[in-house]
């Protein structure tokens, strides 16, 4: 890579050019990353930016050096290298001793403290440069064989930043940050063997695993916890047709706080190794949800979530299902499980190419 010397330098949307490089990450009024930092402009961008209504840019402005705009990196960091990777790792590790100190207090009935609770999370987003960076994180990190502690921190770190997305108010995400960090506590109650089943479970075993929340609610159904936190405990699994359980509840009978948790749940639980599957990529999972959560999600939370985790591996290297390696450059709104992945000079579309998945995260 030839390193070049430059300054900032905002400019309007009309003089854009392609071929500069952003010094900036580009972030429309919601709050949604369009594209990252260090991206090499092109047409396509151009277009996103005109589509987003974007006024300003900050690129990278090599005048009198010797005009060569470095290339990127293929990878967007070598995540698992970085220092702020080490940084999450090390807190992460930390967090589920002191997790798994609280959980033990609850199920001893003791009082627990809300604030406490949400400093689990809090303190390990904070450790993060970006928030986008969450995500490339566990898709590297190690589980722990204990997935239930890694999976509640997982959750309730998702949680937190869909209640951005959501443009929730402060208090009603740190309630949520809690519920996803509580959510599966009945969990403790039952049996591991059957919790961590490599083999399908019996139908005895699944009736026993659905006991969970209504274990969980009535572990914290007397704690001093808002009624929001504990709706979410206990409703996370019903389901818009009344599928679910524990009530079968349908639609609006359904808790928010149960919807929101509920897609973070399966997201979690599907991009992640467990004893009866392999972790799924993130675009695999997000395929999943475009085509069999119709009835199941709400998708007025499902649609927002999706949109903004595809766009946050913008800009990351993934292998395709052809052994390819490529970075991921365009974002298709009505189809984002189906990126632009740019293979060195070519351009692959996967909404025109169906025989091909991304299978990796790199």
């Amino acid at each position: 890579m030839v390193i070049a010397e430059y300054k900032q330098k905002r400019i309007g949307l009309d003089q854009v050019q392609v071929g500069m490089q952003l010094d900036e990450d580009v972030i429309n009024s919601s709050g949604m990353l369009l594209i990252p930092k260090d991206t090499v402009i092109t047409q396509k961008h151009i277009f996103r930016m005109q589509l987003y209504q974007i006024l300003s840019i900050v690129v990278r402005d090599y005048t009198n050096t010797s005009n060569v705009i470095p290339t990127p990196e293929k990878n967007k960091d070598n995540h698992k290298e970085s220092v702020s990777y080490k940084k999450f790792s090390n807190s992460y590790n930390d967090s589920q001793v002191f997790l798994k100190d609280k959980l033990d207090c609850i199920s001893d009935g003791k009082d627990i403290n809300i604030k406490e609770l949400f400093s689990i999370s809090e303190e390990l987003i904070n450790t993060l440069e970006t928030k986008s960076d969450l995500f490339n994180f566990l898709c590297h990190i190690k589980q722990s064989d204990d997935h239930t502690y890694t999976h509640l921190m997982n959750v309730s770190m998702l949680c937190n930043i869909f209640g951005h997305w959501l443009h929730l108010p402060k208090d009603q995400i740190e309630n949520l940050t809690v519920a996803g960090l509580l959510h599966d506590i009945g969990k403790v109650k039952i049996d591991k063997k059957i919790l961590n089943k490599p083999g399908k479970l019996t139908e005895e075993e699944f009736n026993e695993i659905k006991q969970h929340t209504l274990l969980g609610y009535n572990m914290i159904k007397n704690q001093k916890l808002p009624h929001e936190v504990k709706m979410g405990v206990l409703s996370h699994h019903e389901k818009f047709d009344g599928s679910g359980y524990p009530f079968g509840f349908k639609n609006e009978q359904i808790h928010d706080f149960g919807k929101i948790i509920a897609i973070a749940d399966i997201y979690d639980a599907m991009t992640s190794d467990r004893t009866y599957h392999k972790k799924f990529s993130p675009f695999k999972v997000i395929k999943i949800f475009e085509q069999e959560s119709y009835g199941l999600l709400d998708t007025k939370y499902l649609f927002i979530f999706l949109e903004n985790i595809a766009h946050n591996y913008l800009g990351n290297q993934v292998k395709l299902s052809t052994g390819e390696v490529g970075k991921i450059v365009f974002i298709h709104n009505n189809q984002p499980s189906r990126p632009i992945v740019q293979l060195d000079n070519v351009m692959v579309d996967l909404q025109n190419e169906n025989n091909i998945e991304i299978k990796e995260i790199l």
